[in-house]
């Protein structure tokens, strides 16, 4: 791959039950991972990654964590349960989030969803074993406004996007 095939766009099309299509163009992500975002998402210089919209009705970000004690899990739904439900309960009881009825979980990723205040947030995780470590991927998407019916099979598009550098 070369330099400029960073920067090249992409359609994508969620293949089961709701059909949207998207143009995306990747990113460079730690200097580790490539994803791939809608292009109206504008990237910006902040402690991680993040992007957001022109109108910054929608801002975005990516958090990538790596753990060599935990090389040999197996990521798997369980892994997931075990990794995010007890904070997405926090977040209802401490937080006051108010959560939307869209929890799922599968093999490859976990993603919830919580009314907070004036505007929705759409949690994303994933993990992969990458040369021996555990990376865990955290997409946090808070978008002014009511829940977005698009934004979940969205996140996953993104989330299956991702790649090794």
């Amino acid at each position: 791959m070369g330099l400029f095939d960073l920067f090249k766009k992409g359609k994508k099309k969620n293949q089961k039950g709701f059909e949207f299509e998207v143009d995306l163009k990747k990113h460079l992500i730690d200097n580790f991972y490539i994803i791939r975002l809608p292009i109206t998402w504008n990237s910006y210089d902040s402690d991680r990654f993040r992007a957001k919209t022109n109108d910054g009705k929608l801002q975005m970000s990516i958090a990538n964590y790596t753990s060599q004690d935990k090389k040999d899990i197996k990521i798997n739904s369980s892994f997931f349960k075990d990794l995010k439900l007890e904070l997405y309960d926090q977040f209802v009881t401490e937080g006051e989030y108010e959560p939307y009825e869209d929890l799922k979980i599968t093999d490859d990723f976990i993603t919830k969803s919580f009314k907070v205040d004036q505007e929705t947030q759409y949690y994303y995780t994933t993990a992969k074993n990458v040369n021996g470590q555990l990376v865990i991927t955290d997409i946090i998407i808070r978008e002014i406004g009511a829940y977005n019916k698009k934004m979940q099979p969205l996140l996953q598009i993104i989330g299956k996007s991702i790649e090794v550098a």
